[in-house]
């Protein structure tokens, strides 16, 4: 979630600046909040698909803008989603083995150690690894129940009906679609300036914010 508001202190600003009119800055406020939300979910998107190998398709159905009311001064953007298939990033799929570049840093094998004993915490069941080979999290996979005959194999990565899996162990199941980042994770990196290109969005869109009231400032008294 990315919210933005305005306080007491900015509203006394508005105020100084509606000599005569003073009545409507709570709409000038309301206007430019809303119109910095609706740019700020254009440059996250942008942020994130310039960082990302990521696919176009969907940032905006993922990101919903509430808007700023004269009562409630704070637009606020839900970024909502699960971490996306593999297969929604920059990937190639060979019989040698699937392929995945999540950030730009090129091809890096899909591959996974099987076998090995396993350690239990609890009732948590099996530690689970995660696939370091990439410059992105990816979901781990359980290791498989039972000795350590298969210490040493790896599992490689293939596409079945439009999505990337891999076999748990070495028989034909379970196996596990693989999943990379969520969008919420990607928009909170580039919001920070973590990955984004351009350097943190956050400075960047108070200052959009402050061009906005001063537009809508115009737009009364002149």
């Amino acid at each position: 979630m990315i919210q933005y508001g305005m306080d007491g202190k900015d509203l006394l600003y508005v105020m100084s600046r509606l000599k005569g009119v003073e009545e409507k800055a709570p709409r000038v406020i309301k206007n430019a909040l809303n119109h910095t939300a609706k740019k700020a979910r254009k440059e996250l998107a942008a942020g994130a698909q310039a960082s990302y190998t990521v696919k176009s398709g969907g940032f905006n159905s993922r990101m919903k803008v509430k808007n700023a009311t004269m009562r409630n001064p704070a637009a606020v953007i839900w970024v909502k989603d699960r971490t996306l298939t593999i297969g929604r990033f920059h990937t190639s799929v060979p019989k040698s083995g699937g392929k995945a570049d999540i950030v730009g840093a090129g091809l890096k094998p899909l591959t996974l150690p099987l076998g090995g004993s396993r350690k239990k915490k609890g009732k948590a069941g099996a530690k689970k690894r995660s696939l370091k080979m990439l410059k992105a999290p990816l979901r781990s996979l359980k290791k498989p129940a039972g000795s350590n005959k298969e210490e040493g194999k790896s599992a490689k990565a293939f596409k079945r009906k439009g999505l990337i899996m891999q076999r748990e162990t070495g028989e034909r199941y379970p196996v596990k679609v693989l999943r990379s980042v969520s969008v919420p994770k990607m928009m909170e990196k580039v919001y920070k300036g973590e990955r984004g290109i351009r350097g943190a969005l956050e400075p960047v869109l108070g200052k959009t914010l402050y061009e906005e009231v001063e537009t809508e400032i115009k737009k009364v008294i002149e």
